[in-house]
């Protein structure tokens, strides 16, 4: 949305320009403030559905929240789950990399437990014993969350800045 503010050159204008130019501004940070929520809605419940959905071969521990962050919000996925299910394991599900821009930080595909993930099946134990795995596919649901949220740009600034 536009703004036309027009004044004239004398104090009294210039006075009500101003104020008019700090309620505009106003305006405009508070419907910021909703785009970026109601962004970070769409992209938390994207995440959390992905997660929660995911085939995963252990116990899928993931919770996904919104923080509030000085500039708009930030969706968190925690748990011990989280990279297995956003990155995948193993060669089984996978192939060669099924992620785009994986971070470094991150084992590559059949690179997780000492190279095993590129065998077809694996043994892991923990405490409840051994377990065979094929690993697990690579859900991508903060990837998956990050698209949603793009696609729906621009029909929420139209709703938002209407």
């Amino acid at each position: 949305m536009s703004k036309k503010i027009k004044l004239s050159l004398n104090s009294r204008s210039i006075d009500r320009a101003v104020k008019e130019l700090e309620a505009y501004k106003t305006w405009v940070d508070k419907k910021s403030a909703e785009l970026t929520y109601r962004l970070a809605l769409i992209g938390a419940h994207e995440a959390s559905v992905r997660f929660t959905t995911a085939i995963y071969d252990g116990i899928n521990d993931v919770s996904v929240s919104l923080e509030p962050t000085d500039k708009g919000y930030k969706i968190l996925a925690e748990g011990e789950a989280v990279c297995f299910i956003e990155f995948g394991a193993g060669v089984h599900h996978n192939g060669k990399e099924p992620y785009p821009n994986r971070p470094k930080e991150v084992a590559k595909i059949g690179e997780y437990g000492k190279g095993r993930g590129k065998r077809d099946m694996w043994v892991y134990i923990d405490e409840d014993g051994k377990h065979f795995t094929h690993g697990n596919p690579a859900a991508m649901p903060m990837w998956f969350a990050t698209k949603e949220m793009e696609m729906s740009v621009e029909r929420i600034v139209r709703e938002v800045f209407r």
